[in-house]
């Protein structure tokens, strides 16, 4: 599965769409979703009621045990300051539809192989980058991002909710430029 660098998620929320306002707003969703780490289904209904002391604290749609606290921070401030605290309400569908359109625009067009398994089969297709991004890709681009800047794991499934390390593991998705700095850091000469 794919997840965006921080660069990538920057240079998605600098795009301007001011020309598609259908576009910006599902971009603003999903950017709002990678600065969170939360799922559609949680973030797709905040409003400002759901700020308290700076934090977005909703019940979690999946599990209605657990609250969930979130810092805000520069973006996911930015993005809720720019609807009034009522962020669009659009369908996860429709979501999943419009998030391609929005990476195909912006350039995300480089074929990759997806791999995936179907029994005992291995099967193997090119698609381009745009067609493989969901709204499930700001989850997996949080998790990779926090991971990489070494924050913690207890810290950031105490954002995501995750209970299980084994399945808050399966969301992270190191680059190759990201694997390339993690190999030269450590076996580097230093004469």
């Amino acid at each position: 599965e794919i997840a965006l660098t921080l660069d990538q998620v920057k240079e998605v929320y600098g795009y301007d769409f001011s020309e598609n306002k259908k576009l910006e707003r599902v971009r603003d969703l999903f950017v709002f979703g990678c600065t969170t780490g939360m799922r559609y289904s949680n973030y797709s209904l905040v409003t400002k009621s759901d700020i308290y002391n700076n934090h977005v604290q909703v019940r979690d749609k999946k599990n209605t045990d657990k609250l969930l606290s979130i810092p805000l921070n520069d973006f996911s401030k930015a993005i809720l300051e720019k609807y009034d605290y009522k962020l669009p309400v659009l369908a996860n569908q429709n979501i999943n539809e419009n998030i391609k359109d929005v990476f195909e625009e912006i350039g995300y067009t480089d074929n990759i192989k997806k791999t995936s398994k179907i029994g005992n089969k291995v099967v193997e297709k090119i698609l381009p980058l745009y067609k493989r991004i969901s709204s499930h890709t700001a989850r997996r681009s949080f998790i990779t991002i926090m991971k990489n800047k070494k924050i913690p794991d207890k810290i950031i499934m105490g954002y995501t909710g995750h209970k299980s390390l084994e399945v808050f593991n399966k969301y992270y998705k190191p680059c190759v430029d990201e694997k390339v700095d993690f190999m030269n850091s450590v076996w580097k000469i230093d004469i």
